[in-house]
């Protein structure tokens, strides 16, 4: 129906009430125009109806071209509609009359747009560029008859004249039944009409064109003989609603003049009924006087020929008079009592030039400065500076006047489009200053640099996936059994997601592409750290119970729990978030720098409150303390666990990459959308890719470099208390022995050399102790006994290394016999060097419980953490050996 468009701004419709005249209407479509034409704004005309489809639309882009007049001629019931619900469309019935602004308000109306005013409901009124005149208006034709009818003086006090003079006109069917001679048969023209009225409409016309020519005649009112005191003339009056204060007038100075209209209070007629009034006289040349106005199209209409209208002198007006004139409402002109709208004689002077006034509700204000100014609309600065002279209307009203094709239909929309289109450059003075606005249409999410961070996204999940199968099909190697496979796959697991949220940071924006960013890269990097990080704080956790001597049972089943735990604690947090304030696409709108005119749209994901966003990276920030922690934590651990380098490594990493995308969301508000989006996505990408060279690259380098050999059984003369490392591969298994075992076989190296420097200088030759630690790697994976075992210096704690540089090159004699000298003599040497022994064992034997113990607990610990399934012997055989009792440990070891 031509109701309005859509605006590509976003702007909110505009409606303008419409009065029951022509100008009124062609002012409302020169606004319509330009405002959607040239600024985007939608507009719609309201007529007293709403929206409502079964009913005709006064819309300048009516597809019918309809010109329907209004209801009332101020609807001010619609402003405060349009003033409570801002946007006309946001109420659920649309047919009530809502509206914003009225372009045209003649100064009838002073008394109630204040009370409007002060009520709130509209903006003071301001003048829309016309000057207009009401009064009394006669033919030219009838001054030509009647010169003395141009002045009131002419009128005063003459009853009998005025009602001989002006007689009242009869409508189409109230004609044929009193007056036809022919009862307007079909069959016999009279003359007026040619046939009888056949519908409702035709039945209360007053003129009809070559149907009805319209007649006036006396009737009861005009007849002074039976009413000598009452008889009076007619004159056409309008709507009590309109401006007009003819009752007032005409009472008050003696003019016998009434009009008769079917139009209560005041017995007006209609705006139609006026018209139709005025033409039917001009048909039939007969007497009138009516109530109209300037500028009008019906007063050009008739401009230079004998039915030319021309005002009727009334007396002067003054201020006092307008301001003692009766006001409008049924309190005033449309009260049902006569003395009410008959005022005092005060106000009855003639209406006097003045300027026409415009109305705007009050919110339409505040409703647009309201807005940032991206999105501001120029709606309202455009209304209240817009502005056409009388001059400029009687180019319009005269285009329609003289085009007679379709004059209430396509007509006076050619004369007001043709207008605006001969007076386009001067009508751009009342555009607002930055408009109309270039809306900047490209897709900045098909830029080069967004395609390059979706690419780099793509290759950051490849290299995960292929991690992945790497790591599951090397499962076996003791380097990744050791590192606990299955934590190491939910790791992955969790890269894996970051990767995607990299691929969907890099797409456009959209409700699920928004929600599942955060999803995906929270849980990525909760999967991505927490498992390491309980692995981590679980060997951290035997350790020191170790140290303490005590015993700690860990399970697999409760460290998944735990991992399982904290994921759930990130879930539900973001189930919280896409429940309560979901991430969404939004529109951020930029104003160019240098042209005000020109919008730069940045397309986006956020939520109503940023808060959401600064706890998920308040989230991740702990993570990395908390692996950060614990790398420092485990640098004490035994080397073939310690991984707190990698781990430290790994958290600055990801610490690092977060502080940078922290900086970026805090930066959120300045720079383009999609750059801060193909930024967040390069940062995920690059902190996933270091991560896996961290953390996975080091190991797959081990497991290329090193073959697979079997450990040879690690034994102490019988003791079983470091056994079990039979199904160990050789890459990571010699910290271990270096740590347990190595540690023992200290203790036992130097119990010997000081044995050395204690035993007699001369031993009988059939005394013999003997030392055996087997131990070391063959090539062929089979044992064998090795003839030394070389300790390194940063495989034993700082007292055993210097232990070692005091010894024989910190080296072990391995099948060593240790040969005695020949037995002294002298008993109280042997006595003295007994006593030396037993100071050395006493002293050994305290370091050994402390490592047995820490051996045993570390290697059941390690082996539960490392998820092994078959090597129930082993765990056994590890558990068994702390039950080996401290006397056969040192007479197994034979310690002289």
């Amino acid at each position: 129906k031509g109701l309005c468009r859509l605006s590509k701004f976003n702007y909110t419709e505009l409606r303008i009430n419409v009065g029951n005249w022509e100008t009124t209407a062609f002012y409302a479509w020169v606004a319509q125009i330009l405002l959607s034409e040239l600024l985007d704004v939608p507009v719609s005309l309201e007529i007293g109806h709403g929206i409502d489809s079964s009913k005709p639309t006064l819309n300048f882009y009516d597809e019918e071209n309809s010109f329907p007049y209004a209801i009332t001629a101020y609807d001010y019931a619609s402003l405060r509609e349009g003033n409570r619900l801002s946007d006309c469309l946001s109420t659920n019935d649309t047919s009530v009359p809502c509206s914003h602004a009225i372009m045209e308000v003649w100064n009838g109306q002073t008394s109630l747009l204040a009370s409007e005013n002060t009520a709130g409901h509209i903006e003071p009124a301001e003048g829309n560029g016309m000057v207009g005149k009401l009064g009394w208006y006669v033919p030219s034709f009838v001054i030509e008859r009647h010169p003395e009818v141009s002045s009131f003086w002419g009128l005063q006090n003459q009853r009998e004249k005025m009602a001989s003079m002006f007689k009242r006109p009869y409508t189409w069917e109230k004609y044929c039944q009193l007056l036809s001679p022919t009862n307007c048969s079909s069959s016999f023209y009279d003359g007026v009409a040619r046939r009888w009225p056949e519908t409702d409409a035709e039945r209360g016309v007053y003129y009809k064109s070559q149907l009805y020519t319209g007649h006036f005649a006396d009737t009861a009112k005009n007849n002074c003989t039976a009413n000598p005191t009452t008889c009076s003339g007619h004159i056409v009056d309008a709507p009590c609603s309109w401006s007009t204060n003819l009752e007032q007038q005409a009472f008050w100075n003696d003019i016998y003049l009434e009009s008769d209209g079917p139009n209560e209070p005041n017995d007006s007629y209609s705006y139609g009924q006026m018209i139709q009034i005025l033409r039917a006289a001009n048909e039939t040349k007969s007497n009138i006087i009516m109530w109209w106005w300037k500028p009008d199209g019906l007063v050009l209409e008739f401009a230079g020929t004998d039915a030319e209208l021309h005002p009727v002198t009334l007396p002067p007006a003054s201020e006092i008079c307008v301001a003692k004139r009766v006001g409008p409402g049924v309190n005033g002109r449309c009260s049902s009592d006569i003395s009410v709208r008959r005022g005092t004689k005060a106000g009855s002077c003639d209406n006097d030039h003045h300027a026409l006034k415009k109305v705007v509700c009050s919110r339409l204000y505040s409703d647009t400065y309201d807005v940032s100014p991206p999105r501001r609309s120029p709606a309202y600065d455009f209304i209240k500076s817009i502005q056409v002279t009388d001059l400029e209307m009687e180019d319009m009203l005269k285009h329609w006047a003289l085009r007679g094709v379709d004059k209430y239909g396509y007509d006076g929309r050619d004369a007001v489009c043709t207008w605006v289109r001969d007076n386009l450059d001067d009508l751009q003075r009342f555009i607002p200053r930055g408009y109309p606005r270039t809306l900047d249409g490209r897709n900045r999410y098909k830029e080069s640099y967004m395609y390059a961070a979706m690419a780099m996204g793509i290759v950051a999940l490849i290299v995960v996936f292929s991690t992945t199968f790497v790591t599951y099909h090397q499962r076996d190697t003791r380097i990744l059994r050791l590192a606990n496979v299955q934590f190491l796959i939910l790791m992955l697991i969790g890269f894996s997601f970051v990767s995607l949220g990299a691929i969907l940071f890099a797409t456009q924006p959209s409700l699920v592409s928004c929600t599942m960013r955060q999803w995906l890269v929270t849980i990525g990097y909760t999967l991505g750290l927490v498992p390491l990080v309980v692995k981590v704080g679980a060997i951290n956790k035997l350790v020191r119970s170790a140290r303490k001597m005590k015993r700690v049972v860990l399970s697999r089943k409760y460290l998944f729990q735990v991992v399982l735990s904290i994921v759930t604690i990130a879930i539900i947090y973001l189930i919280a978030w896409s429940i309560v304030d979901a991430p969404t696409r939004t529109e951020e709108w930029n104003l160019s720098e240098k042209d005000l005119d020109f919008i730069t749209v940045n397309v986006d994901c956020s939520s109503r409150y940023q808060f959401w966003v600064y706890i998920t990276l308040a989230w991740e920030f702990m993570l990395c303390l908390s692996a950060c922690v614990l790398s420092v934590q485990a640098r004490k651990v035994a080397q073939e666990f310690n991984e707190s380098h990698l781990l430290f490594a790994l958290a600055f990493s990801h610490f690092a990459f977060l502080s940078m995308r922290a900086v970026t969301q805090i930066l959120s508000s300045t720079g383009s959308a999609s750059v801060r989006a193909a930024v967040a996505s390069f940062l995920l990408s690059s902190d996933v890719l270091t991560a896996i060279s961290i953390y996975f690259i080091p190991k797959f380098i081990i497991i290329a470099k090193k073959k697979p050999t079997a450990l040879k059984k690690v034994t102490i003369s019988g003791m079983s208390g470091v056994s079990g490392a039979s199904d160990f591969s050789q890459g990571g298994s010699e910290a271990f022995q270096s740590e347990a075992g190595g540690r023992r076989a200290v203790i036992l190296s130097e119990a010997n050399a000081r044995a050395k420097e204690i035993q007699p200088a001369a031993a009988p030759s059939n005394i013999k102790r003997q030392v055996r630690w087997v131990t070391g790697w063959s090539k062929n994976g089979q044992s064998e006994p090795s003839p030394r075992l070389s300790l390194s210096k940063t495989t034993f704690p700082q007292h055993h290394q210097k232990k070692e540089e005091d010894s024989d090159e910190s080296s072990i004699s391995i099948n060593n016999d240790i040969e005695s000298s020949e037995e002294s003599s002298h008993d109280t040497q042997q006595s003295q060097h007994q006593l030396k022994l037993e100071r050395v064992q006493d002293d050994s034997q305290s370091q050994v419980d402390r490592i047995k113990h820490d051996a045993s607990t570390q290697k059941r610990g390690i082996v539960a953490l490392r998820g092994d399934e078959g090597n129930e012997e082993e765990k056994e055989e590890l558990c068994s050996s702390t039950e080996s009792s401290d006397e056969q440990f040192i007479e197994n070891a034979n310690i002289p």
